[in-house]
């Protein structure tokens, strides 16, 4: 669109805007009981450096700060977040699980439902908080998810909300205390950390045909340290698949930073491109240097009028790439949400967590201590773990302090047979909703690479970077003919329940934690070997024991079965219910980037009106 049609909606926006009163939100609104109105945050985007982990380098920092302010919210309330780019580079920013009913053209990503912000400009997201419970806001521009710009989402549910406390402890004194915990949660942003820009990261991807797939720290927060193991560490978290591929490579050890060498990442996981790992600067890959950007505390304080004290935290997978085992050393803890929606609790001892998830855990404390909260890696590309710290004091200050002993090790593996991991199969919603038998539409989407290793496609074809990347014309923008499909494309009507399958075309494929915006998906079928049905609805009649119609997890995001030695498929169904256009994708970076998406247009029957304020943006 012209310049001046450009500039006309941005005064549109910031006329609106001076009307608002923002809070400057380190927090947000705290005042739930008494605000009024629409909870509105004012978000001011910088590219400055700072040293998350002790190391300086540019970066985006949220009003100041990394990562950006919580919002918090009530469940039911309108809300406005106006977000100021001050940052030379174009961004959106998503709200990842929110479901935008309504209001797409809030969701924030370039291409499907906005243009983008550019150096200068403000743009206004306009939302209705419909759910409740644990979400964050992230970059949907190039790699800047990776740049720290993110932050937190806090829902607090209605009153009337059901809750499956009841399925931990039919004990008042003990429910008093699960409640008092869970009414004040403590987000908890889990995030792997580069020591270079998302443009340089880039800038070298394409020069040595090849992904970057070593990271230099974890966070917690924020907050994490660059710990430079000895060798004898480094070969005691040493997968068997880390061992077959630098076997393969004719290769001994992990480089000093933990990651598989370049060379393996060339010559095998890049299957034959040609490569130029030579291109990629040894700080990348092989140099370790210490350093400390601090550990970030949970701290928790019993009072003399408690009888019994809990903790809730929300954990949130803010990763680029890793997927990594948490644990609470000596702590056992409840999940009781997942992806913000109540489920019967399970009692574990570790998660699984990877790119997008949200997890709510309750703690139960009776020992005062220091307790390590510990994240490791477990994908093949590198070994690395951190901790932080989950500090809990009595009204006794003399009180002995406990001595934790850890469930996992530095591979994510758990110490020992008695430790109990979270089950995505085993999740059940605590109200759970009804499914169809059957779907209207199955769509199988084969994932693989598309030339180099770092291109990706979730249905056998990039995404086009020009959409989602250069921001074109967003899609919402034009209503689309009815029935259109392509590999890049799918198309729905509303109120019909659809079937996608994502189907491993090579071996050997590593999950993919795939994200649907817009609504969210049932896991209901999972299976080994070629998916040889036409449509799901054949795949049940076939296979009936590989589904679950009953009551499968209901998540925004799940990842794909390994495809370590044979083929997998996975298969999810939706309602579509929120018309609109939305996107589909791999929540790696890298992956995203390299064009692993697809863009769905729902509902196309019932395509919303956008108003004139986002049309003229």
């Amino acid at each position: 669109m012209g310049a001046a049609s450009r500039n006309t909606g941005v005064w549109l926006l910031a006329t609106l805007a001076t009307f608002l009163t923002f809070a400057q939100a380190k927090g947000g609104i705290k005042d739930f009981a008494d605000a009024q109105g629409p909870r509105k945050f004012d978000l001011t985007l910088t590219w400055e450096v700072f040293a998350p982990d002790g190391f300086p380098r540019e970066m985006a920092l949220i009003n100041g700060g990394f990562p950006g302010p919580t919002l918090e919210i009530n469940q039911g309330d309108e809300v406005e977040v106006l977000i100021h780019n001050k940052m030379p580079y174009n961004t959106t920013v998503h709200f990842h699980g929110i479901e935008q009913y309504l209001t797409p053209w809030s969701d924030g990503v370039p291409g499907i439902t906005q243009r983008q912000v550019l150096p200068g400009e403000s743009f206004l997201y306009t939302w209705t908080a419909t759910q409740y419970g644990a979400y964050w806001y992230h970059a949907h521009q190039a790699g800047q998810l990776d740049d720290g710009l993110y932050g937190a989402i806090t829902i607090h549910p209605k009153k009337s909300q059901a809750t499956p406390f009841s399925h931990i402890s039919k004990d008042d004194a003990t429910l008093q205390a699960i409640n008092r915990a869970a009414r004040d949660p403590r987000p908890l942003l889990l995030g792997d950390w580069r020591h270079i820009p998302s443009p340089e990261v880039q800038d070298l991807t394409h020069k040595a045909n090849m992904e970057l797939s070593c990271y230099d720290s974890l966070l917690f927060n924020g907050k994490g340290s660059v710990e430079c193991w000895s060798p004898e560490r480094i070969a005691a978290a040493v997968s068997d698949q880390q061992e077959d591929y630098l076997k393969s490579a004719n290769l001994t050890s992990l480089t000093p930073k933990g990651c598989l060498p370049r060379v393996v990442i060339a010559d095998i996981i890049s299957d034959g491109a040609d490569t130029h790992p030579e291109t990629i600067p040894a700080s990348v890959f092989d140099v370790c240097a210490a350093s400390s950007g601090g550990k970030e505390v949970i701290a928790v304080n019993k009072t003399t009028e408690e009888p019994l004290k809990w903790v809730a935290i929300d954990l949130v997978g803010a990763y680029g790439l890793l997927t990594v085992t948490f644990s609470i050393d000596s702590l056992s803890v409840w999940v009781y949400a997942v992806d913000g929606e109540y489920i019967i609790p399970q009692l574990v001892q570790a998660i699984t967590v990877t790119n997008g998830d949200r997890y709510s855990i309750l703690v139960p404390l009776t020992a005062a201590g220091d307790y390590p909260i510990r994240v490791a890696s477990v994908l093949p590309v590198m070994a690395i773990s951190g901790t932080a710290t989950l500090s809990y004091r009595t009204e006794d200050p003399a009180a002995p302090l406990a001595a934790p002993t850890p469930y996992i090790n530095d591979a994510g593996e758990a110490v020992d047979g008695s430790v109990v991991f979270f089950s995505v199969d085993a999740q059940k919603q605590l109200e759970p909703l009804p499914i169809a038998s059957t779907a209207a539409q199955s769509f199988p989407l084969y994932m693989r690479t598309v030339g180099a290793s770092f291109e990706w496609a979730l249905n056998s074809s990039k995404f086009p970077a020009a959409v989602i990347d250069w921001g074109t014309e967003p899609v919402i923008l034009f209503h689309p003919q009815p029935y259109v499909q392509n590999n890049v494309t799918i198309t729905t009507l509303n109120d019909t329940w659809i079937d996608m399958v994502f189907i491993t075309a090579d071996v050997p494929m590593p999950p993919h934690p795939i994200h649907k915006h817009g609504n969210k998906m049932w896991l209901i079928g999972q299976g080994t070997g070629e998916f040889t049905w036409g449509s799901v609805n054949e795949a049940i009649a076939a296979i009936p024991g590989n589904f679950n119609l009953v009551d499968p997890p209901r998540r925004d995001g799940f990842s794909t079965a390994a495809a370590t030695d044979a083929k997998t498929w996975t298969a999810v169904r939706y309602h579509v219910t929120n018309p609109g256009a939305w996107l589909l994708h791999c929540h790696i970076q890298s992956h995203l980037l390299g064009g692993m998406a697809v863009a769905i247009q729902d509902g196309v029957d019932h395509w919303p009106l956008v108003p004139a304020e986002y049309v003229n943006y």
